[in-house]
């Protein structure tokens, strides 16, 4: 990188000073590259790595924080904050299920234990490869309540009585 002056800066982060260390993954490396290593380029970066690998990855976390001059904690912490920004890989199966008050007020607590039932595997708790069930706050489709969403297919107006009708498909090969 060359500064304005077109004198080679000698604050450069060491990931843009020597691009063989510092990262493991030429790929996440790449990513990192395309943002300078400034604190209004943490976010961006993060939703890129998310949206290509599908989660961030608790050693990217600890990378991204070092490039990006955050502690782990306040890198982890900001991630945190949203949903859709995973720690891990997604399972082969996701369910989401909306819990805002708008859903809740049309019945979602109920949906939501029928999808518990039918999968015998409790929501934000039980998660394997195979299997997440995830509640979320709002989805954005508060008219149309209670929401589940499977493997990025939205459900709109679910009641208990459809929740078999809903993920039988999922399980039939």
């Amino acid at each position: 990188m060359e500064s304005h002056s077109g004198k080679k800066n000698e604050n450069l982060h060491p990931l843009h000073k020597n691009k063989n260390t510092f990262m493991k993954s030429p790929t996440f490396q790449k990513i990192l590259l395309e943002f300078e290593p400034r604190k209004e380029n943490f976010l961006p970066a993060v939703k890129k790595v998310n949206r290509i690998f599908g989660y961030i990855g608790q050693e990217n976390v600890y990378r991204l924080a070092r490039y990006f001059s955050f502690s782990p904690a306040e890198a982890f912490s900001a991630i945190s904050f949203y949903d859709d920004i995973r720690f891990e890989p997604k399972s082969n199966l996701e369910i989401k299920i909306c819990l805002s008050t708008p859903c809740e007020l049309r019945g979602a607590s109920a949906v939501l234990r029928e999808v518990e039932s039918f999968l015998r595997a409790r929501a934000d708790a039980d998660k394997s490869a195979k299997l997440e069930i995830v509640t979320r706050s709002c989805q954005g489709r508060c008219q149309r309540g209670p929401v589940i969403i499977v493997n990025g297919n939205i459900y709109d107006e679910v009641k208990p009585h459809l929740v078999d009708e809903i993920l039988a498909p999922y399980f039939a090969k």
